[in-house]
């Protein structure tokens, strides 16, 4: 690709004219501290605020690079250490094949109304940016051309388009000739890394919880056979509704989850160590939004965005079996690293279907079902994790209605769900809740075949899986 000009102002480049990290220098009146990310395999470097958070690719993508998030998310209404961009080398691709690339992404979602842009990139590079792509936010990708290499970076913004600050990273990047290979970081294959199994150790722990939820579910009721009911004719038309009574949602966790056993993370401190010594415990996050911070899923009514407006994160171990959150066929299962890696941020994910309703589970470390396959309550259909960006193992969990699919699988549009009741398997009814005395762990409901719910949702609440 050929350089142009000329090339955008300061005030429009994040970080590109202001200070190395350590140092102050004024932006419209605002101080302003960078870091310098570099990658010596990709040949990127970039200033960037100093509180913005870098996430290397933990595996092998068909492309190498790093992630960018941004703390101040909640601010403008999306998800704390939201996403700002993905920045890699397509090492396997050649200039000459960009423009193909191009019209190939824009044939693959024409019920999309995408826009292809000419942008500058560095200093006065030529690069193509396709917008209006699907995703966990707005998303557009860009193909630029530096010698004989070829970089893709994906954008992230509030709107579909790209914004002063999707515009600042493109200017603020420098590319220079990588002085590694790719070879040489010995990274996993993305599918390896997909189904990959635990350690002996866990697998086996695993195997164990896995049995003893299969006897509780078959003591506690069984497994419901029927189908999911579609929602009555004034819900089909809302973007949000409550769960129908004859609906199954069910706790994706068991007792392979021992966050609470002296397990230490990031940005979870003492609180999440409540229940020494004793595992299966997790956290609701509560109708409005994420544990890790109320209000951080908050997207609803979007017609060509991922809704995730009553997505709750649940505490995880690492490794912990995961489980449907509904019963079903699976549509989706593994990481997002086809053509634009709009949904990134979910990392390894799994989407199940039952009639017009569909369940999401991310950040999985693994999965360990195939699309096509039929799940039930004690399917494991992954292991948690912490894939697609810089948080603690966590599982993200949501379900949703009438959504429609991309040309590969991927969930979008259609009506959120909120929880009115929840079938727990291995929980208790005499737990007194946390230290300071918020929430309580115990069932709200048990039928008359024995299955146990919880019907009480709010910030805080401990539950038993």
């Amino acid at each position: 690709m050929k350089r142009i000009g000329p090339l955008l102002s300061c005030a429009v480049m994040l970080a590109a004219c202001g200070p190395q990290q350590g140092t102050d220098a004024p932006t419209d009146g605002v101080e302003v501290v960078t870091q310098r990310v570099s990658d010596e395999v990709a040949g990127i470097s970039i200033d960037v605020p100093s509180d913005w958070r870098v996430q290397k690719d933990p595996v092998l993508f068909n492309t190498y690079g790093f992630a960018l998030f941004d703390p101040s998310g909640p601010s403008v209404g999306g998800h704390e250490r939201s996403p700002v961009a993905r920045i890699a080398l397509a090492y396997q691709v050649k200039p000459e094949q960009i423009e193909g690339l191009v019209q190939d992404l824009m044939s693959k979602y024409p019920e999309f109304n995408l826009t292809r842009t000419e942008v500058v990139v560095g200093q006065g590079l030529e690069g193509i940016a396709v917008s209006g792509l699907p995703g966990t936010d707005a998303y557009s990708l860009v193909y630029v051309a530096d010698g004989d290499r070829v970089y893709r970076i994906g954008l992230w913004t509030e709107e579909p388009g790209l914004d002063n600050r999707a515009r600042g990273v493109l200017a603020s990047l420098k590319f220079e000739r990588p002085t590694k290979t790719v070879q040489s970081l010995s990274l996993v294959p993305v599918e390896q890394a997909m189904r990959a199994e635990p350690p002996p150790e866990q697998l086996a722990l695993n195997k164990q919880a896995r049995a003893e939820r299969a006897m509780l579910v078959a003591l506690e009721g069984g497994e419901p056979q029927q189908q999911l009911e579609a929602p009555v004719s004034a819900m089909q038309t809302a973007c949000e509704f409550g769960q129908p009574a004859g609906m199954f949602w069910q706790t994706v966790w068991d007792a392979t989850n021992k966050f609470y056993s002296g397990y230490t993370t990031v940005y979870s401190g003492s609180y999440y160590n409540l229940r020494p010594g004793d595992p299966g415990w997790s956290a609701m996050s509560g109708n409005y939004g994420s544990w890790w911070g109320q209000n951080y899923h908050v997207r609803k009514c979007n017609t060509g965005l991922l809704n995730q407006f009553y997505a709750n994160d649940w505490p995880a171990h690492k490794n912990a079996n995961v489980y449907p959150a509904i019963t079903g066929t699976v549509e989706w299962a593994g990481w997002d690293y086809y053509d634009s890696e709009g949904y990134y941020t979910l990392g390894n994910y799994v989407v199940v279907r039952n009639n017009g309703y569909r369940a999401l589970m991310a950040h999985l470390t693994s999965v360990a079902v195939s699309a096509g396959a039929s799940v039930g309550m004690n399917s494991i259909i992954g292991y948690a994790g912490k894939t697609g960006g810089p948080w603690d193992e966590h599982v993200h969990s949501r379900v949703a209605y009438g959504e429609s699919r991309t040309y590969n699988g991927q969930p979008y549009g259609g009506s959120i769900v909120w929880p009115n009741k929840l079938r727990c398997v291995d929980c208790r009814a005499n737990d007194p809740g946390d230290s300071a005395g918020n929430g309580d762990g115990q069932f709200d409901v048990k039928d008359s075949s024995g299955a146990k719910f919880y019907t009480r949702f709010y910030h805080g609440r401990w539950m038993r899986g």
